[in-house]
């Protein structure tokens, strides 16, 4: 298990990695995850794209116009999305694939260009995806262990060796 320890003298701060592959879960069954982010109080949501982003005439602009109702600028980290029930459905929409990527995006090269979503909770990052590799790196509190165990979310103690 990985713990974080943030603190001089390496002592332990309280927080831990854990992770969630594809291979555990089909791309319906993986917004559990995002639903279970939303209950442990995670509030905001980025991707990121590939090409650029906001061209008129173009898909970029469709997506643009979805999720501009939930759009939070956030100076130092691009753009960050509330996460509510509307906002996750349009997340269903841009990633048919699943939270963790892959499925039927693969074959549309525009939705395959939206990729990567990162979960907050209160401004610090509790889920972080790897759409490409099929991977996502949650950093919990032990509680937060706890309750991903009795939701019956598949979980791995290590992740994929890149």
């Amino acid at each position: 298990m990985q713990r974080g320890t943030g603190a001089r003298d390496g002592s332990f701060t309280g927080w831990l990695m854990l992770f969630v592959q594809r291979e555990d879960y089909t791309a319906a069954s993986s917004w559990r995850l995002l639903d279970w982010c939303r209950t442990r109080g995670a509030d905001e949501f980025s991707l990121a794209f590939l090409g650029p982003p906001y061209l008129p005439d173009t898909v970029w602009a469709e997506w643009d116009v979805l999720l501009a109702p939930f759009r939070r600028r956030v100076a130092s980290a691009g753009d960050r999305w509330a996460l509510t029930g509307e906002s996750a459905a349009v997340l269903e929409q841009l990633l048919p694939g699943g939270l963790l990527g892959g499925g039927s995006a693969e074959g549309d090269p525009a939705m395959a260009a939206v990729r990567d979503p990162a979960v907050y909770r209160g401004g610090s990052l509790l889920l972080s995806v790897d759409t490409m590799v099929g991977e996502g790196a949650f950093s919990l509190r032990h509680e937060d262990e706890v309750s991903l165990e009795r939701a019956g979310l598949p979980f791995r103690r290590t992740g994929r060796v890149r």
